[in-house]
């Protein structure tokens, strides 16, 4: 079982941290990019949305993917354009898909790869589907107004599709889990009390809390998946985790002791994506050759939730 190939799109329109210094004066921006290590972000022009960023990544998957091929389509997000029904059905649609594939919508955030990854696997394994189509795509910007010294200068807006199928030369597995409901109001969405700038509920984070999880369980769960996997740290050529800021990957990283050239990072340009870091990191990391076939990567995503996903993957 193998990720086939992967694609990506970023929203149209470049937003810089020099952007949000000029609206907020008050602001320390020297201080904030050495916290976020985002100088400019990818966002969504006025008429993008989440499912807009994923067909187009999806599309340019299909420019290499026969349609034809796939019997499968999950498609992971917190910011949907229907509930009902499925933006998964919608998107079937839009992409010409077969009528006969299975299609369905699994709402997760930071985790949101490892998570589809893990029930797209668990299907192929299961004997159907055996080629699945796996988008991850957030929109957050519509929450985050230009005036939030938390969040504005962390997020960005990006999709990413993958084919996961049978056979091949990688595995993928095994997972590890964890979730924890009651650090649910440190990262959420709340009602609009007069936030002028921002169209319907706005995104609240407590960025103190949400570190203090990542940095209890992240390392434990590191731990349980080199064991479950009869491996040792030295084993792992690469570790690509959510992309979330500077200042969290840098403390995971020490935490861990990961020397630089094993860890990946691509934060500047592109932003927190949310469910979509983990795999733009993946193709970014392959486009840079430092990602290869033979390869035993680490892959973790942590946050909204709260809640953490990890995996082995063998390319």
């Amino acid at each position: 079982m193998q990720i086939a190939d992967i694609e990506y799109r970023l929203g149209s329109r470049t937003e810089t941290l020099e952007d949000l210094g000029a609206l907020n004066p008050h602001w320390r921006i020297e201080r904030l990019h050495a916290k976020t290590g985002v100088s400019t972000r990818r966002v969504a022009s006025p008429e993008e949305t989440a499912t807009v960023l994923a067909e187009d990544a999806a599309r340019q998957l299909l420019e290499r993917v026969d349609p034809a091929s796939l019997d499968g389509l999950i498609h992971v997000t917190q910011s949907p354009e229907s509930t009902l029904p499925t933006t998964a059905c919608l998107l079937q649609e839009r992409l010409g898909l077969p009528s006969t594939l299975l299609a369905f919508d699994l709402i997760q955030g930071c985790s949101g790869f490892v998570y589809g990854l893990s029930v797209a696997a668990s299907l192929i394994a299961n004997a159907h589907p055996a080629r699945i189509l796996l988008i991850c795509t957030d929109h957050y910007s519509r929450y985050i107004s230009r005036y939030d010294r938390t969040s504005r200068p962390i997020f960005g807006d990006g999709a990413a599709a993958c084919v996961v199928e049978r056979g091949g030369p990688g595995t993928i597995g095994p997972f590890v889990f964890t979730t924890e409901g009651s650090g649910a109001p440190y990262l959420t969405l709340t009602p609009n009390n007069g936030v002028a700038d921002v169209d319907g509920p706005v995104l609240f984070m407590d960025g103190p809390k949400v570190l203090a999880f990542t940095l209890r369980v992240v390392p434990d769960a590191v731990r349980e998946l080199l064991e479950r996997a009869d491996l040792i740290q030295d084993d792992i050529d690469l570790f690509v985790f959510h992309q979330a800021s500077a200042v969290v990957l840098d403390r995971l990283r020490e935490q861990l002791g990961v020397v630089p050239e094993k860890w990946f990072q691509n934060l500047d340009g592109v932003g927190n994506t949310v469910s979509a870091t983990i795999p733009i990191a993946l193709r970014q990391a392959q486009e840079q050759g430092r990602l290869q076939a033979g390869m035993t990567v680490l892959v973790m995503g942590f946050g909204v939730g709260l809640s953490l996903a990890g995996c082995i993957i063998r390319t």
